[in-house]
């Protein structure tokens, strides 16, 4: 484990009761509460909570309790003595049905270190797989890293059957984040401390064949972009790019594809490649089988007739992320069960519990009064 890059991994070494001002502001933006907003509630100025986050003046014990309050934290989440990923250090590509403002990136962003600590401090106890994506040269072309991918991974030339389950077998992290955590953002990758995390939303998973090639442009950002500033539209297409020819390689597509444009043929590849008929749609123009125009007629016909609620997720059981859940099972039989990890990363069991994307299966107390 890497412990030479200071300004992203800090961990103090004495520690109790002393004030990490990034710890206020992963708390706030990942909350989306403004400097203002935080201000009003627990009565100070936003030039204060400015200065806190600033590191320039640390709250007294009396504002620091509101400020826990305010943002559903245990007091002693600000303190010192565990590692954290700033967010100010962190690059992330986003994948979003439209451009998604600053301040809900930097939203999930906030939850992705969190993620990234439950990650950490899960391997004091649990060797997860090893982050295992090859080195590709500068300039490499999405197709041949697409290519060079599946070779690395083993993977065979037919379909990818479980792309989930296969990533996190490479030390992929996978999460799904609810919606009111990042509204505008679909599914977005980051890479902290050589970890690689890729997060989705419902709006994508809902969808077996999205999620897959949210799944796999996500990767494809990870291999091609490591080190690329603000997304543009050339990124996202290489992105897409890598995503069709890594889930539909044009070898095999040249000998599966029919020779005209036949949906119902299409909707069995689809089923069977795990990807929209859409994208198969796709395929065929760049493999020279039909016309542009001709596709945007079947695209017309699929968006009229194609029922994505039939989408058959039950045969991608490998689809959802299982890799943080299963740890924290190990972890438990080691007695790191969810109160262990929940005091190690100063979170409530419960939230603790939300990260892992385990249920909460206590029984509801309901109170019932008179009638």
């Amino acid at each position: 484990m890497r412990e030479d890059l200071p300004s992203l991994f800090e961990v103090a070494s004495a520690g109790t009761g002393r004030f990490e001002p990034a710890r206020l502001t992963q708390a706030r933006v990942r909350v989306g509460m403004s400097k203002t907003d935080l201000a009003s509630m627990v009565d100070v100025s936003p030039a204060a909570i400015g200065q806190y986050e600033a590191g320039i003046n640390a709250p007294r014990e009396e504002v620091l309790g509101r400020i826990a309050k305010a943002l559903d934290a245990r007091t002693d989440f600000f303190n010192v003595g565990r590692p954290l990923a700033r967010l100010d250090t962190v690059n992330a590509h986003f994948r979003s049905l439209r451009a998604a403002r600053v301040a809900d990136r930097n939203k999930a962003l906030a939850t992705a270190t969190l993620v990234w600590e439950l990650t950490f401090v899960l391997e004091r106890f649990i060797r997860l797989p090893a982050a295992d994506l090859p080195a590709l040269p500068v300039g490499t072309t999405p197709v041949l890293a697409a290519a060079e991918l599946r070779s690395h991974w083993g993977l065979p030339d037919g379909p990818v059957k479980h792309l989930a389950a296969t990533a996190e077998s490479h030390g992929i992290v996978l999460a799904i984040r609810p919606l009111r955590e990042i509204e505008d953002v679909d599914a977005f990758s980051v890479v902290i401390l050589e970890r690689p995390i890729v997060v989705t939303t419902p709006r994508r998973t809902e969808n077996v064949f999205k999620h897959r090639f949210s799944l796999a442009h996500e990767i494809g950002h990870l291999l091609l972009h490591g080190d690329a500033g603000e997304p543009t539209a050339a990124i996202e297409k290489e992105a897409d790019e890598f995503a069709a020819a890594f889930l539909t390689p044009a070898s095999a597509m040249d000998a599966v594809l029919p020779q005209r444009l036949d949906l119902a043929a299409l909707d069995r590849l689809a089923r069977l490649w795990g990807v929209a008929p859409t994208s198969l749609v796709r395929r065929m123009v760049e493999r020279g089988r039909t016309t542009e125009s001709s596709a945007r007629r079947a695209y017309q016909r699929l968006a009229t007739a194609y029922d994505s609620s039939a989408d058959p997720t039950s045969a991608y059981p490998g689809e959802l992320p299982t890799l943080l859940r299963k740890a924290a099972q190990l972890a438990e039989g080691q007695g790191a069960g969810v109160h262990v990890l929940a005091e190690a990363l100063k979170l409530s069991p419960a939230q603790v519990r939300d990260l892992l994307g385990q249920p909460d299966e206590r029984p509801l107390l309901r109170i019932v009064g008179d009638d």
